[in-house]
C-alpha cells in the first residue's frame, strides 16, 4: 500500500495484517515467564499453592450455587423443545426470563456456565448476542443467524457423541450480510430435518437458543421486531428465548406492548442476589480458620466497600483478594508461614537467619520480648533454634486463636441476628469487620445487644440456644487435624499438646456451659411473685370506689411500693447473659493483639487503595503536568512544576498554558504561546508553521477528549475551561 494513503493531520497507528494471524500460545506467554522468574521462590510456591487452594473451594461453592437455577432452565427448554407443537400454532415462542442482578461484571461468568450447560444436554445450537452487536434489527439477525449456523452447529462434528457418525453435512459458506431468518430456515431444514441420521430414528431436531444476556441496554423497537419476526418462524424452527435482566421483569413489561408480549411464553427465574453470593462466598472460604490468608480489619472494610459502592462484582472482589495475597507474599520468605497448620513446623524449619532476623523486627515481636526474663531475651536473639521453637510455638497459639475467633463469631451472629435494628450487623461479614479492627465487647453497640438479649422470652432464649449448639457443633466437626511431629526438638512436648488442643477446649467447654443453660431455661418458672411489707395488709386488688377518689389514690400509691422479685427464668437469664459477655470477651480480641499476626494478616491498606480504588483525575493531572512520573524519560525532566520545555509531549504542553488561562481562552494567543515554547528560534513566524499547528489542533483535540475544554458558543474563536 502506497505511503501516501495513510498520510493523517494527527499522528496514528496504521495496522496491515499482511494475513498474519495471532497464536493460541500468546496468551500463556506471560504466565509462564511469571512461573520461570519465580518458580524457584519459596514465598510465590506458597502463594501458588494457596491460590489454588482458594479456587477450588471457590467452583465448588459456585457450582453449588448455581446449579440448581441453570437445571431449571434448562429442564424448562428441553420441556418445551419436547412439547414444541402445542404453541407453535399460535406462533407463542418459550421464553426463559433470567434476573440476573446488576452485578455485570459476573454476568458473562454467569451466562458461559449456561451455554456450557445447554450445550452439554441440550443442544449445540446456540447463539449470544450483546446490545453493541445488536444496533439495529438487521445487525442482530446476522448476527444470530451467524452464530447458529457457524458456532458450535456443525453436526458431523467427531467431538459431540450426541450425534451420529454419518451425518456428513457441511455447514455453507455464507457471508455475513446473506444471514437471514429464511437461510436459518433452509440450514435447519438441510441439517436436521433432512439429516441422514433420521433413517436411524435420532431425535435431531434439536432446538435453537438465543440468548439476550443484557435485555435493557437494546433498543426496544429493535427487540420488538425481533420477537415479532421469530414469532411467524416458530411453527418452523424451534427458537427458544432467554432473557437476561438486571433489574426487575417489569423492565420487559415496559419494553413490549401487548401485541409483543403476547408472543412470549415466559417463565421467570430468579439468581441469588450479588450481595448474598458475596457473603456466601466471605464466610465459606475466606472467614476461616483453616484459610491461610486472612485480612485486618480495614482492608476487609476497603475491599466489602469496594463491593457494595461500585459494581456489586464478586469476581473483583475475588481479584481484589488475590492482589492482597500477591502484595502480601511478594518478595518475602518469611510469609511462607502463612500456610496450613500442618505445614507450619516445615515452614519454620526450612527459614534462613535473614529470615529469622526479619521475623524478629515485627512490630508485634516487642510486646512479647518484653514479658520474657533476660535469659530468655538473649536466647531469642541469638539461639535460632530456640528462636524457631518459640516461633513454631506462637504460629499454633495464632491458630487456635483463629478458631476460637471465627467460631465465636458465628456464635455472636446467632444470638444477635434476630435483635431489632440490626445493630451489630446482618451477616457474619460485617460483625467480623467490627470484630477485627477494636475489641468490641467494649463497645457501647455490644452492651445495647446484650441488654436486648436480657429482654428476650423464654422460647426465643431457647431457639438461639438451640442454633448456637448446631454452630458450636459445626466449627468441631471441621477442626484441622494437628501434626504431631515436629522437625525440629521440642523440650516442653506436654506442654506444646495442650496449646495444639487449646482452640477446641475452648469451644468444648462453651458447647457444655450451652446446654447446661438450655436445660435450665428450659424446666425453668416464669411466673415472678411479689412482696410487701409485714405490718401492711395491701390489697393489690383495686375495687371501683364510687364517689371516693382519695380511697383510690391511697390504693394506687400502695400497689405502687409493691417489691417485683425475678422469676426462676430471669435469674437464670441474667446469668447466661453475663456468661456470654465474659465469653465473647475473652474469645473476641482482635487479632492485632496476638504476636506475629503479621504474618497471617494483611494490614498494608494504603499500598492497595491506590491500585484498587482509582483516582483517574489525580493520575491524569499527574501525567500531564509531570510526564516524567509515568514516562521515566530524562527529556522530560523539569527542575520545577510549574516550568515548561519544548521537550514535553504536546498535549502536557497545552496543559500547562491552559491552566495559566481564565474561564474563556483565546485559541490564537493559546497557539501564540505553545508556538513559542516548540520553535523557540523563530520569533513571529512560529504559529503559520503547518507541522506546529497539526500538532496544536492534535493537543487541543486531545484535552477536549479528555474533558479540561470545551467549544464556546459565545465566541467562535475561543473554547472555555472547564477545570479549577
Amino acid at each position: 500500500m502506497d505511503k501516501d494513503e495513510t498520510v493523517s493531520v494527527s499522528k496514528g497507528v496504521f495496522l496491515f495484517k499482511n494475513g498474519f494471524k495471532k497464536s493460541l500460545k500468546a496468551k500463556h506467554k506471560n504466565k509462564a515467564w511469571v512461573q520461570s522468574r519465580f518458580r524457584r521462590q519459596p514465598w510465590y510456591d506458597c502463594f501458588q499453592q494457596n491460590w489454588n487452594l482458594f479456587e477450588v473451594h471457590i467452583k465448588e461453592l459456585h457450582h453449588q450455587t448455581y446449579s440448581t437455577l441453570l437445571n431449571d432452565i434448562v429442564n424448562y427448554i428441553e420441556f418445551h423443545h419436547m412439547n414444541n407443537d402445542l404453541g407453535s400454532i399460535e406462533g407463542v415462542i418459550p421464553t426463559a426470563t433470567l434476573i440476573t442482578g446488576v452485578n455485570q461484571p459476573d454476568h458473562v461468568s454467569q451466562f458461559n456456565a449456561l451455554i456450557n450447560i445447554i450445550r452439554e444436554n441440550v443442544t449445540p445450537h446456540i447463539a449470544m448476542t450483546n446490545s453493541q452487536d445488536g444496533s439495529t434489527i438487521k445487525l442482530l439477525v446476522e448476527n444470530v443467524v451467524w452464530q447458529l449456523i457457524h458456532g458450535q452447529g456443525m453436526l458431523d462434528n467427531s467431538e459431540n457423541e450426541n450425534f451420529d457418525e454419518s451425518m456428513e453435512y457441511k455447514v455453507p459458506k455464507l457471508k455475513k450480510n446473506q444471514c437471514t431468518m429464511k437461510s436459518l430456515y433452509n440450514w435447519y431444514q438441510n441439517a436436521c430435518v433432512n439429516s441422514p441420521s433420521k433413517k436411524k430414528k435420532v431425535n435431531t431436531k434439536r432446538p435453537l437458543i438465543i440468548i439476550i444476556p443484557d435485555f435493557e441496554s437494546f433498543h426496544c423497537n429493535v427487540l420488538q421486531d425481533f420477537v415479532m419476526i421469530v414469532s411467524s418462524y416458530i411453527a418452523k424452527l424451534p427458537i427458544v428465548l432467554v432473557f437476561g435482566v438486571a433489574t426487575s421483569v417489569s423492565a420487559l413489561h415496559k419494553s413490549f406492548p401487548y401485541h409483543v408480549s403476547s408472543k412470549l411464553l415466559m417463565k421467570v427465574f430468579h439468581s441469588h442476589s450479588s450481595p448474598v453470593y458475596m457473603n456466601q462466598v466471605l464466610e465459606n472460604i475466606f472467614l476461616t480458620h483453616t484459610s491461610p490468608f486472612h485480612l485486618s480489619g480495614k482492608a476487609f472494610e476497603l475491599l466489602t466497600d469496594v463491593f457494595l459502592f461500585y459494581d456489586f462484582s464478586v469476581a473483583g472482589l475475588l481479584q481484589s483478594i488475590k492482589y492482597c495475597m500477591m502484595d502480601h507474599y511478594y518478595g518475602d520468605n518469611i510469609k511462607t508461614l502463612c500456610c496450613a497448620r500442618q505445614d507450619i513446623d516445615g515452614a519454620v524449619s526450612a527459614l534462613s537467619s535473614h529470615d529469622l532476623e526479619s521475623v524478629r523486627q515485627l512490630l508485634s515481636f516487642r510486646p512479647y520480648l518484653e514479658k520474657q526474663s533476660c535469659k530468655i531475651k538473649i536466647k531469642l536473639f541469638e539461639d535460632d533454634d530456640f528462636f524457631r521453637e518459640t516461633l513454631c510455638k506462637k504460629m499454633q497459639e495464632i491458630h487456635d486463636y483463629l478458631f476460637s475467633f471465627y467460631s465465636c463469631i458465628r456464635l455472636l451472629f446467632v444470638f444477635i441476628k434476630d435483635l431489632p435494628k440490626n445493630i451489630l450487623g446482618k451477616s457474619v461479614r460485617e460483625i467480623y469487620s467490627k470484630c477485627a479492627v477494636e475489641n468490641i465487647t467494649s463497645t457501647q453497640v455490644f452492651r445495647e445487644c446484650m441488654q436486648l438479649i436480657n429482654f428476650q422470652s423464654q422460647y426465643k432464649l431457647v431457639d438461639s440456644i438451640k442454633d448456637a449448639l448446631k454452630s458450636v457443633n459445626t466449627s468441631l466437626q471441621i477442626t484441622s487435624p494437628i501434626k504431631s511431629l515436629r522437625s525440629t526438638p521440642v523440650k516442653n512436648n506436654q506442654n506444646d499438646m495442650s496449646i495444639n488442643t487449646i482452640g477446641e477446649s475452648l469451644m468444648k467447654t462453651i458447647r457444655i456451659h450451652l446446654m447446661m443453660f438450655l436445660r435450665q431455661i428450659e424446666s425453668a418458672n416464669n411466673q415472678t411473685t411479689l412482696l410487701t411489707d409485714g405490718d401492711e395488709n395491701v390489697d393489690i386488688k383495686l375495687e371501683a370506689v364510687p364517689g371516693d377518689r382519695y380511697k383510690l389514690k391511697e390504693k394506687l400509691l400502695r400497689a405502687t411500693r409493691v417489691e417485683r422479685v425475678q422469676s426462676e427464668y430471669e435469674m437464670i437469664r441474667s446469668r447466661f447473659v453475663s456468661y456470654l459477655e465474659e465469653m465473647f470477651a475473652k474469645a473476641l480480641q482482635p487479632p492485632h493483639t496476638q504476636t506475629f499476626h503479621e504474618i497471617l494478616f494483611f494490614s498494608d491498606v494504603s499500598n492497595v487503595k491506590k491500585q484498587i480504588v482509582g483516582s483517574p483525575r489525580g493520575a491524569i493531572h499527574t501525567a500531564l503536568s509531570n510526564p516524567v512520573y509515568y514516562l521515566q524519560c530524562k527529556c522530560c525532566i523539569l527542575p520545577s512544576p510549574e516550568s515548561v520545555s519544548d521537550t514535553l509531549p504536546d498535549v502536557s504542553l497545552t496543559y500547562k498554558l491552559h491552566r495559566e488561562c481564565g474561564k474563556h481562552i483565546n485559541l490564537y494567543d493559546w497557539l501564540q504561546a505553545f508556538a513559542a515554547i516548540v520553535n523557540p528560534t523563530e520569533d513571529d513566524q512560529a504559529h503559520q508553521d503547518p507541522i506546529v499547528q497539526s500538532r496544536f489542533s492534535r493537543a487541543v483535540a486531545e484535552l477536549q477528549f479528555l474533558g479540561f475544554i470545551k467549544s464556546s458558543k459565545r465566541k467562535t474563536d475561543h473554547v472555555m475551561r472547564l477545570t479549577w
